[in-house]
């Protein structure tokens, strides 16, 4: 829908752009990606119209972006190790289904996320990752 519309304003502009930029690179997401980038604009013009400087707002989410990156970080387990596999897989395999929630595999998620983590167990410890 926003490949097909014509743009004038520059905000506008941005937010079709990086829906463009995430089905290119992702092939999903673009929803989230523009409910995001647009909320994040509306939360710049409130912040503009306060008279903050633009830079200072870019400041603040670049901020907010490296504090949410910690947490994420603080919040990660690592279930690889001896003696937790059956955690390891479960977590493989949660991220597969979330990975492929799209519209397309919707109601075949689990037999391609079990597929996924198969492949991707299959390969762990090899030395050879690059099959052709």
């Amino acid at each position: 829908i926003l490949r097909s519309v014509n743009i004038d304003n520059a905000a506008a502009r941005v937010l079709v752009d990086i829906a463009k930029i995430q089905d290119e690179e992702v092939g999903d997401g673009t929803t989230s990606v523009a409910v995001l980038c647009g909320e994040l604009l509306r939360q710049g013009e409130g912040l503009i119209a306060q008279r903050i400087h633009p830079t200072t707002i870019a400041q603040g989410w670049r901020l907010a972006t490296r504090v949410a990156r910690n947490a994420l970080e603080k919040s990660a387990s690592n279930n690889g190790g001896v003696g937790h596999e059956a955690a390891f897989r479960n977590d493989l395999f949660q991220i597969a289904r979330t990975t492929l929630s799209s519209k397309i595999l919707l109601h075949e998620r689990d037999y391609f996320a079990n597929l996924a983590v198969d492949a991707v167990l299959r390969l762990r410890g090899s030395n050879n990752l690059f099959c052709y």
